[in-house]
């Protein structure tokens, strides 16, 4: 190599495009999330529901045990099992708790000490950025939803000796949480892409929550049609479980697939608005 003089110069290298850019921004997300205060208290009260279910598939399957009776009597099949997990208040509450925990911040705390330029100015695209921070909230959310659900129906078959669960339930109990996962962690990230206030950015994520379920239970009795309650985002979820898991009888209805059909559509308006906003800033 020849000895070059003081001096600047044009580099001569060459940029290596790779799939995984974004895997840096996951893992250290991975860890500042881990790290956080009160972060051991919200994950460990999110595994609540699954020790709850676990206990109930035991006791299930022990008729001589009398505990949790109510529970075990609406988790008879493997349908009533998954809806009963996945679309109960309480986790879908916390799995709200953890999309504000882990992504309020990841977005509106770049655009708050505007770090864009670090992240841009390397071999790193938009969509690269994107990916690692939606990956960092998706992580968390599957871990209290898919992970305690493949735990669900491994202790299911040594608890009770047999594989019976069917491949369409099967095929549900991998796809919901997967669906909702991706829904809430894009209202996660897309609110905190709109703000530079980390404070307003975890408020405004609750904000709709709560306003969402309260505004639809309002129409619902005001104008006295369910339609009003797809405004809720409590009711998509449990109505697209319902559907999905196909829990009511009846085969597929309406209410559920539009219930599906909402949900997916927000979550590709929540991430094409993340996209947009990211674009501007960039420039």
């Amino acid at each position: 190599m020849p000895i070059r003089e003081k001096g600047y110069y044009n580099w001569d290298g060459e940029l290596k495009t790779s799939r995984f850019n974004w895997l840096p921004i996951f893992m250290n997300g991975i860890k500042t999330v881990y790290k956080k205060r009160f972060s051991k208290f919200v994950f460990a009260v999110s595994g609540i529901p699954f020790l709850i279910f676990m206990v109930a598939i035991y006791v299930s399957s022990k008729p001589e045990l009398k505990m949790l009776s109510r529970l075990v009597r609406e988790i008879q099949t493997d349908a009533l099992l998954f809806n009963a997990y996945y679309t109960n208040g309480f986790l879908v509450f916390m799995m709200m708790v953890i999309s504000v925990f882990a992504g309020a911040e990841l977005i509106a705390g770049d655009l708050k000490y505007k770090s864009f330029t670090l992240y841009l100015s390397r071999p790193l695209s938009r969509m690269d950025y994107i990916t690692g921070k939606f990956s960092i909230v998706l992580f968390y959310l599957l871990d209290f939803t898919l992970v305690p659900g493949i735990l669900m129906i491994l202790f299911k078959i040594i608890f009770t000796g047999s594989v019976s669960i069917s491949p369409r339930v099967l095929l549900a109990a991998f796809g919901f949480p997967i669906l909702v996962s991706f829904f809430l962690a894009s209202l996660g990230i897309m609110i905190s892409s709109l703000t530079t206030n980390l404070k307003m950015a975890k408020i405004m994520i609750f904000v709709i929550y709560l306003l969402s379920n309260a505004v639809a239970h309002m129409f619902r009795e005001i104008f006295r049609s369910r339609s009003f309650l797809h405004f809720s985002i409590d009711e998509n979820i449990s109505q697209f479980g319902s559907f999905i898991f196909n829990t009511r009888g009846g085969g597929f209805y309406t209410e559920g697939f539009i219930a599906g059909i909402i949900l997916l559509a927000l979550t590709l308006i929540f991430l094409t608005i993340v996209m947009v906003r990211i674009k501007r800033v960039e420039v």
